[in-house]
């Protein structure tokens, strides 16, 4: 008798306990912590292009997450290309056919002139330049050995006369190739001894390795420390942010916070920001390479108007390169 008490009462609680559950299943009031945006609240579609390499690098978070189901910023959702050097990013500006463009700081400030459409809002990379060669190399070597450069006519060239001239060292029979792709291949294809050549990360790594696999060493000069040591401590911005002028100010207020949160996860997780950038198509080098070569991307997130002092004084290097003195209207 007790027993068949005990069972009766345990099958009165269980349906008690299913009977709260299923109450419980109700929709809850929305308590403000749903991420989930109704479709009308969808304002439109942010287009964002990159070069790749490390400018691609500095959004590997944002691509991940807007390859998720409905992910957005500041009401927009977002799709994400790459561009082949500063020639895709130039076509970009000036075709106005995406709404945030990365690009060399020099080439955004010029083209702002011209078109008043992009505004520079942040910076993401301080230099990832290295001289590279199949031989022991030293400063002396850039006086005598042939140079095969990229980047004539961007920030890349002023940032390497520089580190030229303060070494006295005159040179005008410097070859430039389209980028550092190209570069990239060139020395990895012809391996010569005698020629320097200027690539930046993460396509540097991934020369070393190719050419480790040949039985063949890849020798470097830092870019970022010999500009460093040339300009009493200059900041060397590279790649920045352009956002168009009438771009909507909720969207740029949470985008700058996704992209600094993506540099910050890129610098602190290389490992599994190397792997997670297989997943995606941002035409990087392999997880192993990009272990190695994302300390040397020098991914740095400044706002643009905290960088003034600093822009003007690369401008200073070659004036012509950014069309002249900034405009004060180009910073967002």
């Amino acid at each position: 008798m007790k027993k068949f008490l005990f069972l009766f009462l345990t099958i009165i609680l269980a349906l008690q306990v299913v009977g709260c559950t299923k109450s419980n299943d109700k929709e809850q009031p929305d308590d403000g912590n749903n991420t989930e945006k109704p479709i009308d609240e969808i304002k439109g579609t942010i287009k964002i292009i990159a070069p790749t390499g490390a400018p691609s690098l500095s959004h590997l978070k944002i691509v991940n997450d807007a390859a998720a189901l409905d992910y957005t910023i500041g009401n927009y959702k977002i799709t994400f290309e790459t561009a082949n050097g500063a020639q895709g990013v130039q076509a970009a500006i000036t075709s106005k056919s995406h709404d945030v463009i990365v690009s060399p700081i020099n080439l955004g400030i010029k083209l702002y002139k011209s078109n008043k459409t992009y505004k520079y809002l942040a910076n993401v990379t301080d230099g990832n330049l290295f001289f590279a060669s199949t031989s022991p190399i030293t400063i002396e070597d850039l006086k005598t050995k042939d140079l095969v450069f990229f980047g004539q006519g961007t920030i890349n060239e002023a940032i390497v006369n520089k580190v030229l001239s303060y070494n006295e060292i005159n040179r005008t029979d410097i070859q430039y190739l389209a980028d550092t792709n190209t570069t990239q291949q060139q020395l990895v294809a012809d391996a010569n001894p005698n020629t320097i050549y200027l690539v930046a990360e993460p396509v540097l790594s991934a020369a070393k390795k190719k050419l480790s696999s040949q039985g063949k060493t890849v020798y470097t000069l830092d870019v970022q420390k010999l500009f460093n040591e040339a300009s009493s401590g200059m900041n060397f911005l590279q790649a920045g942010v352009f956002v168009k002028s009438d771009i909507d100010s909720e969207f740029v207020t949470t985008y700058l916070k996704a992209l600094e949160e993506s540099i910050n996860y890129v610098n602190q997780n290389v490992d599994e920001a190397a792997k997670l950038a297989q997943s995606l198509n941002l035409n990087l080098p392999a997880e192993a390479v990009l272990k190695v070569a994302i300390p040397g991307c020098n991914l740095h997130f400044r706002k643009s108007n905290e960088i003034k002092d600093s822009v003007n004084a690369l401008v200073n290097l070659n004036p012509t390169l950014f069309g002249g003195e900034v405009d004060s209207e180009i910073y967002y």
